[in-house]
């Protein structure tokens, strides 16, 4: 079965780009552009899931605050989940990384970086925190 990446971003532009970078590598990619329907997702390819990708910026949650959803929803999760955002600042990526993110990915990005990163996490084996 194919790996799964869900997306969280409400930016149609950064759905269309990232998909196409991640469907090059085999991977099934299925885009969210809010919290509820990115559990819906999560919970119609548990089985499948890989990698969840959360902007930081959102509209009705920020990506943090999703984090926190997660965690507390699927404490006994076997999918990595990444910041993926514009903010560079180090406090923010620090506040993820305190929240036992698996990464932190900046946007814009390299496609060759991206590609190299994302099959890193997907390949490195699961840490349950």
């Amino acid at each position: 079965m194919q790996k799964v990446v869900i997306i969280l971003d409400d930016t149609e532009e950064i759905h269309l780009i990232t998909k196409k970078i991640l469907e090059s590598l085999d991977l099934k990619v299925v885009c969210c552009y809010n919290s509820e329907d990115l559990i819906s997702q999560i919970l119609a390819h548990i089985h499948d899931v890989a990698l969840v990708l959360l902007d930081i910026y959102m509209p009705d949650k920020n990506g943090f605050m999703v984090m926190h959803s997660l965690k507390d929803r699927f404490q006994k999760r076997r999918f990595k989940i990444v910041f993926f955002t514009s903010i560079k600042e180090k406090k923010y990526i620090l506040q993820g990384m305190s929240l036992k993110a698996d990464g932190y990915i900046i946007k814009p990005f390299k496609n060759d970086d991206f590609k190299e990163k994302i099959l890193k996490l997907i390949n490195e084996p699961f840490q349950q925190f």
